[in-house]
């Protein structure tokens, strides 16, 4: 494609050469270079994508796009390589501009639904993904754990990636018959830019509450409520939360076209009743009778019987439900989906022993206290708490979880998460400063292997044993190294171990 039909939709100045050129490829990181690609300097956390230009011409671009009023660029070196040189006012709205044409609008070809909040992106993703996919109409998954299609999986590196690398991936599942694709929407996707140009058919609103602020994230909750209001303005029609107090700050947008709510007042067009918890050897689950109500629904009641535990995942099923029903989907598929629907590493039952072991992404206090308050209300003898916090992020984490885990768990492992630069010990150290060793019994195991392995010696019949932080990363990052490590395969391994004593 030409360099000129390229950036078509995009707002430029050329500082120096020409837009007649082939252009083969786009591309925003130094390492992902190919021979004629067009490379696009974007900010990132730490340095200014102009840094790279020079690398990025060695490795053989055709033209260099660079934002902002205060910019450095080799005119020389640029000369002598016959690099064209564009100028934006927003770089990183221009890439998003610029691989929707790339890759020929994909999101205009398919069915879009974006999922937002604070808690239940992944599972509500992978919800409405399974349903779609169990009623015939193979649908893409854009997510904190995967993205991809059936039979082209690939671990994601970020909640939302990229524009670029959402244009390819909605470009290859087109190709590949995808007639869908859903999406995890972050507050940070949107304020990076990188959702522009994708073409939303729905928004889904699960929750909201404070999370995401600090330093490289939002300066404050109300930055934090904009940015994800933001995300509506890109929608035709919304599956709301009506039970979260403040919808009405995130849904703004007042030209969409329907607005589906859910919840447990009567006043949704999807309501939960008669919440039950199912707990039999080893196994939690839920259970709930839905009323649907027209227009989206069909004046009609049913039960649900959820492979999942807590009252947070009657919320998650909801907005599956009330999406699905939205788009037309018959009832035979979400029911049955949703009685053998698993997410990894959320609220994850790893089965093998007579008690539960829960493994759970929950990495913040917000998300702890979500899990382990749901969990209470199985009336367990106790909760076994295994969980560490991550180091070289924001303190205030540690000292939540610390006060959480004191709060709501019986018997707490505290260890290792993924330490990156800071010694484990002072990690352990500061959650530990917060907690009431007078309420629950509390010890410290550094390594985590030995850690998850005690609290499933110390587990009986009656107990909960929950293993938090990692849930789905099958890695530990320590010091500069990633190393292989996954709690659930930790799980599996013991209770092989130990054989039929546990089961």
């Amino acid at each position: 494609m030409k360099l000129s039909e390229i950036i078509k939709d995009v707002e430029y100045d050329v500082l120096y050469g020409t837009l007649d050129k082939e252009i083969e490829s786009i591309a925003y990181h130094s390492e992902k270079i190919e021979k004629k690609a067009v490379f696009f300097a974007i900010d990132g956390h730490k340095e200014h994508g102009t840094s790279y230009i020079s690398e990025g011409i060695r490795n053989g671009i055709e033209a260099v796009v660079l934002g902002g009023e205060a910019y450095y660029i080799d005119r020389d070196q640029c000369a002598k390589h016959n690099v064209t040189v564009i100028h934006v006012s927003d770089v990183r709205k221009a890439l998003a501009k610029s691989a929707s044409r790339m890759y020929d609008e994909p999101s205009k070809k398919m069915l879009v639904i974006g999922v937002t909040g604070t808690k239940g992106k992944t599972t509500v993703t992978y919800m409405i993904r399974q349903i779609l996919e169990a009623a015939g109409i193979k649908t893409g998954l854009i997510g904190t754990i995967y993205s991809g299609f059936e039979g082209n999986f690939t671990f994601s590196e970020m909640t939302t990636p990229q524009s670029l690398d959402i244009q390819r991936l909605m470009g290859q599942m087109y190709e590949n018959g995808c007639k869908a694709v859903v999406m995890e929407v972050s507050s940070q996707g949107v304020m990076h830019k990188r959702v522009e140009c994708v073409d939303f058919d729905i928004g889904v609103f699960t929750n909201i509450s404070p999370d995401h602020i600090g330093e490289g994230e939002h300066k404050s909750f109300d930055e934090y409520l904009s940015w994800k209001s933001r995300f509506f303005d890109m929608c035709s029609k919304a599956v709301i939360n009506a039970d979260d107090e403040r919808w009405q700050k995130v849904v703004v947008n007042e030209n969409l076209e329907k607005r589906i709510f859910y919840g447990l007042s009567e006043e949704c067009q999807f309501v939960a009743k008669d919440i039950k918890l199912r707990s039999e050897r080893g196994i939690l689950g839920t259970e709930f009778r839905l009323e649907s109500k027209k227009p989206c629904g069909d004046d009609s009641s049913r039960d649900i019987i959820l492979n999942l535990p807590g009252e947070f995942n009657v919320y998650n099923s909801l907005a599956a439900i009330a999406t699905c029903k939205g788009l037309g989907i018959p009832w035979e598929y979400i029911i049955e989906t949703l009685t053998r629907v698993k997410i990894p590493g959320r609220a994850e039952l790893v089965e093998g022993f007579c008690f539960p072991v829960i493994v759970d992404y929950a990495h913040n206090g917000i998300a702890l206290e979500s899990l382990l308050l749901s969990l209470r209300k199985y009336n367990p003898n106790r909760i076994i708490l295994v969980f560490g916090c991550g180091g070289n992020r924001d303190r205030n984490r540690r000292y939540d979880m610390g006060r959480v885990a004191a709060n709501l768990a019986d018997f707490v492992i505290v260890t290792s998460d993924n330490p990156r630069m800071e010694p484990p010990e002072e990690i352990i150290r500061d959650i530990m400063s917060v907690m009431n060793y007078d309420i629950i019994r509390v010890i410290e195991i550094a390594d985590r292997r030995s850690a998850i392995q005690r609290a499933l010696e110390e587990g009986r019949q009656g107990d909960i044993v929950v293993i938090a932080g990692k849930g789905h990363e099958n890695y530990q990052i320590i010091k500069k190294d990633t190393i292989y490590f996954d709690d659930r395969e930790v799980v599996m391994d013991f209770a092989i171990s130990r054989g039929k004593e546990h089961l």
